[in-house]
């Protein structure tokens, strides 16, 4: 009931009460006894109903308040109730779509799980397989040492291709691929595989140091112009210095010191003092070697200092005859111990000796060894001639000769070989011109000799 119905009530009772009172008032008029008597009953019994009317009243308009605020509260109370009921509803369908996001989840994540699960699968089988193929290349690499060994450079080179097909992540595989296709004349495969080298660890001192090495053997054999030749070795200077600057001592396959490389570098440019000093470097860090002295004893013998030259072969001629005593088929050894017994004139019976250990020790495969060892020796035939040595000049003449002859049955570079003998009759006649010399007295200047010198400077050590 609203506030303006209940004050409604209370006028309706007021005009009750003054209708009452207004009879009461009109019956007090008539003065008999037993009206009297009746009106009193009546006066009583109005007065009664006026209380019980006022009470009734009361409690209605109490009740209706009461009611109004029962009413207002349980507004109150269902509206919040429809509140949370949109918000239950709202929950409700929110978890309804979260169960459905959840399921599609689970679903997504079974399909997942049987994915990773077939990939791990897979994924296990590649690395099984991968570790297989390492393992196997690992093995390879000291087949490929004992066959290196055994200067069989053709089998080695192809066994360590075969360990860099099976792991092609390891740089020791690429390097000794390419550092043994180098003495198989495969420069192209070598360049790859040092090129390989770098890209795995491209601070991989061996490699650089190889690759530098390569860069020196592609200037050797370049027919062009000499400028490009110059670049090539403007290369081979860069990587060697490179692989260098941390790590001087640092040594190839064949136990030389890179060093010596570089120097040889240096040698081709007619950088004498440079080459000098980084052999002598070379001589500190393998002093058992006999290769620094052989290189050595070339160098002093460009710079015409023949004093030098016949020193160092001296110290040649020991240290490679201990080399061939701990590997009798080196023929690196073979081929300074030659070179020094002829240098220093040693008898007919030990360089025929030689000669003939050196021919025998050749590798079948190693496509430079021989047109190395034809260089030097003519290298050394004019300094001997120009160190008015005739005798010595003569008998180095005859020997590349036989080599001339015996380079087919080899397999040795006839181009080479053929390219020394054109060459033979000019040292004949300049060791003739020596006698003519000796036999007057006179003696010719180390820049004469020099011009005549038939030597070429990019031929090998």
């Amino acid at each position: 009931m609203s506030r303006t119905a209940s004050l409604r009530l209370l006028a309706l009772i007021a005009l009750l009460l003054s209708s009452l009172l207004a009879g009461h008032t009109f019956a007090q008029t008539t003065p008999s006894a037993s009206d009297q008597s009746a009106v009193q009953l009546l006066n009583n019994a109005v007065f009664m109903l006026i209380v019980v009317i006022v009470v009734i009243a009361l409690l209605v308009i109490i009740g209706g308040i009461i009611l109004v605020a029962r009413l207002r509260q349980l507004d109150l109370i269902t509206r919040d109730q429809r509140t949370r009921l949109a918000e239950i509803q709202a929950l409700y369908k929110e978890l309804q779509g979260a169960r459905k996001r959840t399921e599609n989840a689970l679903t997504m994540i079974t399909g997942k799980s049987a994915e990773l699960s077939n990939t791990r699968q897979e994924l296990d089988v590649s690395i099984r397989e991968a570790l297989a193929r390492m393992t196997q290349a690992v093995a390879l690499l000291p087949v490929g040492e004992n066959q290196y060994r055994a200067q069989d450079y053709g089998g080695a080179f192809a066994t360590y291709r075969r360990a860099a097909e099976l792991d092609d992540n390891n740089p020791l595989v690429h390097y000794r691929a390419g550092y043994t296709s180098i003495h198989v004349n495969q420069l192209e495969q070598a360049m790859a595989h040092l090129n390989r080298t770098l890209d795995i660890d491209a601070d991989f001192a061996p490699g650089r140091a190889a690759l530098g090495y390569l860069y020196r053997r592609m200037g050797e054999n370049h027919e062009g112009d000499e400028r490009s030749r110059a670049n090539l070795y403007d290369e081979a200077e860069r990587y060697l210095n490179e692989a260098l600057m941390n790590s001087r001592r640092l040594l190839d396959e064949d136990g030389e010191a890179w060093v010596a490389t570089l120097a040889g570098v240096y040698r081709r440019r007619r950088q004498y003092d440079q080459a000098i000093k980084l052999y002598g470097e070379a001589s500190e860090i393998t002093p058992f070697s006999s290769y620094p002295y052989a290189a050595l004893a070339l160098v002093y013998a460009d710079k015409n200092d023949y004093a030098q030259m016949f020193k160092n072969y001296e110290r040649v001629e020991w240290r490679s005859r201990n080399e061939i005593s701990a590997r009798p088929t080196n023929p690196w050894g073979h081929a300074n111990l030659l070179l020094a017994r002829l240098a220093l004139g040693r008898e007919d019976k030990l360089v025929e000796e030689e000669f003939t250990l050196t021919f025998l020790s050749l590798p079948k495969e190693g496509a430079f060894i021989l047109p190395t060892l034809v260089s030097s020796l003519r290298r050394l035939e004019w300094a001997l001639a120009s160190a008015e040595q005739p005798g010595r000049a003569e008998r180095v003449s005859q020997l590349i000769q036989r080599i001339s002859r015996l380079s087919g049955s080899k397999g040795g570079d006839t181009v080479q070989t053929t390219h020394v003998m054109r060459r033979t009759d000019a040292v004949r006649a300049a060791a003739r011109e020596t006698d003519t010399r000796r036999a007057t007295g006179t003696q010719s200047t180390p820049a004469a000799r020099t011009e005549q010198s038939p030597v070429n400077l990019n031929d090998w050590d």
